[in-house]
């Protein structure tokens, strides 16, 4: 069996990473030496942030057998960025962390551990066979896990009832926001000179929202759209999906694929099939498909975008131009038919809900209440799923 050097934990912020690998080097009882890209930066310019970099690769070196952990390697960013803002300086900051990571493949006893909350990111070359091959996820808790961290806290102080009712309502919260939460209300509290109160911690961590009902059946109704349309269109293993603080998330483990247009375009389907699904039952979208750079509408309009530009799977033909993503929006055409791919894959996705209207409501109901759908439940769900023949790639081919 082949001894792995890398592992990468990835997740959202606040589910125990850097915790884990901690204890990794702990329970193995080996040297652990910690590092992080923020750490790196803060040494100074170019020159000395690569030195602080070599200086931790050293040291693990020295201390081995050891665990090499570093936190946000995301951080690291990707040479495929298409923002050219200080492109040089992340070519050179790669290209350093590269060379560490090399020169440690060729000695033995340090495994290096990286963290991070954004995989999709990391520069590919980074994350090429014999660097991180181990890969773990830590997703965030569920209903389960949560009241057992209430009642390591809590038991005694209030019911299991009580407890269990609360952990049900903080689904989608992290182990960190529930720690924190209940610091905060233990410092409350004692400000207040009284007794600690559920209201408190529940106040923290479940917002108050007149419209929390209607704001849960959108966000609910938005997730099972994604997951019905990726097993519609077989595009992946869907392992879990959640309501959250923020909205909700999906996991899914994508299948391996030619990548031929019509894989692009169900990636489109898919990733427009959240808001498709908002139209189709509330008769109107929100703004949650949009928003910061993982988002649908952000993945959308990339994939939209590669076609042409950089996959020559579009009007442009066998032609790769590796131009910023702003830049190709500002010319009308480019963005017209953009904006034409990305519409006629939601339309697609919503005649794929259409289909299923009956799954789609029921689906969302049972996440609407139990926050969190995984396992036998989620497969029986989507068991029930008629998967959808591909088109071939001939609709929106531009």
């Amino acid at each position: 069996m082949p001894i792995l050097r890398g592992m990468r934990i990835f997740g959202p912020p606040g589910t125990g990473k850097t915790w884990l690998a901690r204890a990794m080097g702990n329970s193995a009882d080996v040297g652990f030496v910690a590092a992080s890209f923020a750490q790196w930066q803060a040494a100074g310019h170019l020159g000395d942030m690569l030195a602080a970099m070599r200086k931790s690769f050293a040291d693990a070196r020295r201390q081995a057998p050891s665990i090499l952990f570093i936190e946000e390697i995301d951080a690291v960013g990707s040479r495929l960025d298409s923002d050219r803002h200080a492109s040089n300086y992340r070519h050179q900051v790669i290209a350093g962390f590269l060379e560490a990571m090399d020169s440690l493949a060729r000695e033995e006893g340090v495994i290096v551990v990286g963290a991070c909350n954004y995989p999709e990111r990391i520069d590919p070359a980074v994350l090429r066979a014999g660097r991180f091959d181990l890969k773990v996820e830590v997703p965030l808790p569920d209903e389960a896990i949560l009241l057992g961290i209430l009642l390591r806290h809590l038991r005694g102080t209030f019911t299991d009832t009580e407890l269990r009712a609360l952990a049900q309502d903080a689904v989608g919260c992290s182990a960190a926001e529930v720690d924190a939460a209940i610091r905060q209300s233990r410092a409350l509290a004692r400000e207040a000179d009284r007794p600690l109160v559920l209201a408190d911690i529940r106040a923290l961590l479940v917002k108050p929202d007149a419209g929390a009902e209607a704001h849960r059946w959108r966000c609910a109704l938005h997730e099972c759209g994604h997951a019905i349309v990726g097993a519609a269109l077989e595009l992946g293993a869907i392992e879990r999906v959640m309501l959250t603080r923020e909205g909700g998330h999906i996991m899914r483990r994508p299948f391996d694929r030619a990548g031929v247009l019509a894989d692009y375009e169900a990636e489109l389907a898919y990733a427009m099939a959240g808001r498709a699904a908002e139209r189709l039952v509330l008769g109107e979208v929100s703004g949650g498909a949009g928003g910061p750079p993982e988002s649908d509408l952000a993945q959308a309009t990339r994939i939209a975008m590669a076609l042409d530009m950089l996959l020559g799977l579009g009007v442009h033909g066998p032609v790769w131009s590796n131009v910023p993503l702003e830049t190709v929006l500002r010319d009308t055409e480019a963005r017209a038919r953009v904006r034409a791919r990305i519409e006629a894959a939601e339309a697609r996705a919503e005649t794929i809900l259409g289909d299923r209207m009956n799954i789609l409501q029921e689906m969302a109901r049972a996440l609407a209440q139990e926050r969190l759908l995984k396992g036998d439940a989620l497969a029986e769900w989507l068991a029930h799923v008629r998967v959808q023949p591909r088109d071939g790639g001939r609709a929106g081919a531009g």
